[in-house]
């Protein structure tokens, strides 16, 4: 019994050491990203939650340029003998590189990956966070000795501490653990994420805040909204079914020879020249998704009437940053970029969302009317509420974790218990097209 107790304190204070560590390095991250964001646009995201606006066009374009070449040469000097090692394979441990990788070298890598996307890159900055944690754990792990079939749990956890410590949503980062990263359900994986996750997140919120990224109004559970639900479960999954697709094609054939040089640079100087015209697809997706839940918002007015005009501007402008931002993401994926697709899916689902209301609403003008006297009012409400039933709906099938995506949305957006069964309606209808298609797709192939 005594030395049943020892190990089980043994194994805590591991837990909590490897917390600590895992945000700390959150926080690393998060200092890195504000610097970059200082010398790319002149502010960081704390002052300007849409990071490219009132930034200047010039600078921009030319810091993400140089910041293009300057990554390039890093990913190339770090794989030019040996892998990257992702957090699965960090996970499983099946080779010695796997179990050990090199502390710099992963290190510098999840850095370089802050340092692309504080500059604009067009990619996901929640990978880095993740690997950093990964790392820490294996690391602690084996200083502590902790036995070998411990050691991969510590590690998964510490990889969705990371996640949980960088975005600070904890919940989020603990369903992730056990769905998107598919860690067993036991008491002691339970107990051990629970415990890592806490204190990282705890640690981080030393200087990250904890309000919701996104600040909007709370979803309700309504006929309306779950209708939307409905429409936007059975429109977005094609997209996100793509998206998914596109991007894991991008990632199996990532450039990763000398061939990166100059294909890195290339895509990222395409996307400098691309914000010129379109600043909000800069970043990890979160200009963009901010954009498109403020347009939600400006359209309300004092007149009850809904000016379609500018319904119309919004839209086309929002339907081009959805097809250049998916383009581009995958295209700097294919090309050499690190970085993750979680942000960017749900800024195209969100943007999704709001094209697609907004469509119906022009079509049919009296989806707005449906509150007396509400037009211009209703219709901005709709439109806020189909940004966040988007994100929810592309997030679920791009991630392939729909209960991940819900509590990730949950906490970013600072939704309560009334959004449940919207979130619940969108994700199952999607689902159930990402079977259908899937059904189908098997009999094709029995066919052939």
């Amino acid at each position: 019994m005594k030395t049943r107790l020892i190990r089980c304190a043994h194994l805590l204070l591991c837990t909590v050491l490897i917390g600590a560590a895992t945000g700390g390095g959150a926080i690393i991250l998060h200092y890195l990203l504000d610097i970059m964001q200082e010398v790319t646009f002149g502010h960081t995201e704390a002052e300007h939650p849409i990071v490219t606006d009132h930034s200047d066009t010039v600078r921009r374009v030319l810091v993400l340029i140089a910041v293009g070449a300057a990554v390039s040469i890093i990913w190339f000097s770090l794989q030019r003998h040996t892998k990257l090692v992702s957090v699965k394979a960090q996970i499983s441990g099946e080779t010695p590189q796997e179990r050990r990788p090199g502390f710099l070298r992963q290190t510098l890598h999840s850095l370089t990956q802050i340092v692309a996307v504080g500059a604009g890159a067009p990619v996901g900055k929640e990978v880095a966070p993740r690997e950093l944690g990964a790392l820490f754990a294996g690391r602690l792990a084996d200083l502590m000795r902790i036995s070998q079939t411990v050691r991969p749990v510590l590690v998964a956890s510490a990889a969705a501490a990371g996640l949980a410590a960088v975005y600070q949503v904890p919940v989020g980062g603990f369903v992730f653990l056990f769905e998107a990263l598919g860690l067993a359900l036991s008491l002691r994986n339970i107990f051990t994420g629970a415990v890592l996750i806490f204190v990282a997140t705890c640690t981080a919120h030393l200087v990250i805040s904890d309000a919701p990224t996104y600040p909007v109004p709370q979803l309700q559970t309504t006929g309306e909204s779950l209708l939307l639900a409905v429409v936007l479960g059975l429109a977005i999954a094609p997209l996100a079914l793509w998206f998914r697709a596109a991007s894991q094609r991008a990632e199996s054939r990532k450039t990763t020879n000398r061939n990166v040089l100059w294909r890195l640079p290339l895509v990222l100087a395409l996307v400098a020249v691309t914000s010129i015209f379109l600043p909000e697809i800069l970043g990890n997706g979160r200009p963009l998704t901010q954009h498109i839940f403020d347009a939600a918002s400006g359209l309300s007015s004092s007149s009850s009437r809904l000016d379609a005009t500018a319904l119309g501007q919004a839209l086309l402008y929002a339907l081009a940053l959805l097809a250049a931002k998916a383009i581009l993401v995958v295209a700097s994926l294919r090309n050499g970029a690190y970085g993750g697709t979680l942000t960017p899916g749900l800024a195209l689902g969100s943007a999704c969302g709001f094209v697609l209301t907004g469509a119906l609403i022009l079509v049919f003008p009296t989806l707005a009317q449906l509150q007396p006297g509400a037009g211009a009012l209703h219709a901005s409400e709709l439109l806020g509420i189909a940004g966040l039933l988007g994100a929810v709906t592309f997030l679920s099938l791009s991630m392939n974790a729909p209960l991940s995506a819900c509590a990730l949305i949950l906490g970013f957006a600072g939704q309560d218990w009334q959004a449940y069964a919207p979130f619940a309606v969108a994700v199952g209808v999607a689902w159930g097209v990402k079977r259908l298609w899937e059904a189908h797709r098997a009999r094709v192939l029995a066919g052939a």
